[in-house]
Formats: structure tokens, sequence, C-alpha cells
């Protein structure tokens, strides 16, 4: 699905800030992940960037989705948490007030989630157990560890099918954390993108984990955002 604005067509896409706090007090509390992106790449080639991708309907806005929700446990209320409600929350871009199949604030989170694990290879996830604690308050995201789990090779089929990453979830019997995703800002590719071929509608979502380990050759944090607006882990 595109958007249009100014004749020009956007794909909606999101981004994932992932900070951890610092083990050393220093200016800044938090480290922020970044990896380098291959050479060999159309788009950004040899950037540090942070994980993200384009948004796929056909996987993370299909129907399957909700009946794997539904057959696991997660209720219309957990999943109504997700959607801004307040009336005077003004949602003037179509990014976040459309969807196909169910709402584009849960789809873009399951963007977030599947291009975080395909890129950096952190899968962010719920079981029954922790489902069950959900709360009003921020929450961590926890990475999937398991010493049998094919991480790469679930990387890879991820990176091939885009589909196979409700696959990936059945298989370990998780779902997608989405409920330690938060909005952050939404962002626009400058129309001098469009040469490219890359003009995006990006969702920026920020989210806080105890630890993590990126599963790339490559891999970099970058200190800085002392006091990242008020927020402190």
């Amino acid at each position: 699905m595109e958007y249009k604005c100014n004749k020009l067509s956007y794909r909606p896409s999101a981004t994932v800030i992932i900070a951890t706090k610092k083990k050393v007090d220093a200016n800044a509390n938090f480290e922020i992940l970044l990896f380098e992106r291959s050479t060999n790449t159309s788009f950004a080639p040899g950037h540090c960037v942070f994980p993200g991708g384009t948004f796929e309907e056909a996987s993370d806005e299909c129907q399957e989705w909700m009946n794997y929700f539904e057959e696991y446990g997660v209720s219309s209320n957990q999943l109504d948490r997700l959607i801004v409600k307040e009336p005077n929350t003004k949602r003037t871009n179509s990014l976040l007030s459309t969807g196909k199949s169910f709402s584009r604030e849960i789809s873009l989170r399951i963007t977030a989630c599947r291009e975080t694990f395909e890129e950096v290879g952190i899968l962010f996830f719920r079981n029954h157990k922790t489902l069950k604690k959900l709360s009003s308050t921020p929450t961590f995201g926890e990475d999937y560890e398991d010493v049998n789990f094919d991480r790469v090779g679930w990387q890879f089929a991820v990176h091939k099918d885009a589909k196979q990453f409700l696959n990936l979830c059945r298989s370990l019997h998780v779902v997608p954390d989405l409920w330690s995703l938060y909005e952050w800002s939404l962002w626009r590719s400058p129309f001098t993108a469009e040469k490219s071929g890359k003009l995006l509608q990006n969702i920026w979502i920020f989210t806080k984990t105890k630890k993590y380990g990126c599963h790339l050759p490559k891999c970099m944090n970058f200190h800085g955002f002392p006091n990242l607006h008020g927020c402190k882990t």
C-alpha cells in the first residue's frame, strides 16, 4: 500500500530506536543500537542505521496474525491498548489511521519486530507468562534466547520471505512483543529521494531493553543522547 502526497507515492515503513542503559555512569545514560549496512546494498550502502524497513501488507497485515493472536490467547483488550483512542488526539497522518485487515498501529509494530529480527537478529517476544504481566507502565523489550534457536537460519528465511516471521513465532510458541514498542515520531522522505525510488513514510518506534546482542558481523553502539527526553531506565 502506498500513500499519495503532492502526487508522490510513499511506502509505509517502521524504524526502531533500541536503547539500553549504560553499565558505567557517564555523560550519556543510554547506548543506542546502530548497525553498519553492507556496501553491496542499493539503499544507504555502508551507512550506520537503525533497524527497520518497509511495511509488507501481505505478511504484516494478514488475517493470519489475528487468527494466531486469538489462538495464543491475546485478548482484544490487549490489542486495543496499542491503538490511540483519545478524542483529543488528532490523527492528521493517514499512516496510522488506516489498515486493510486491522489497525496499522498493530501491523506497523509487526513490521518493526520483523525487520529488527531480520537485520540484527533481535527477536522481541512475549510468551504466555509475560503476556499475562502486561501493565500500564513502560516495559523492557526482551530478546528471545535459547541455545537450540537457529537464529541465523531464521534470519535468512525471513529475509527471503517476510511471511516466515509468523511461522517463526508459531514454531517458538511466542508472539512478537508489540507492547514494549512505543510510538516516537513520524517522518517522511524528502522529495529529493524520489530518484532513488525510496520515498518512505516512516513511523519511528522507541523501545528499551536491559541488554541486547547484535547478531551481525558489523555492529556498533552510538553513545550519546544524555537523559533521552527525560527518560531513564
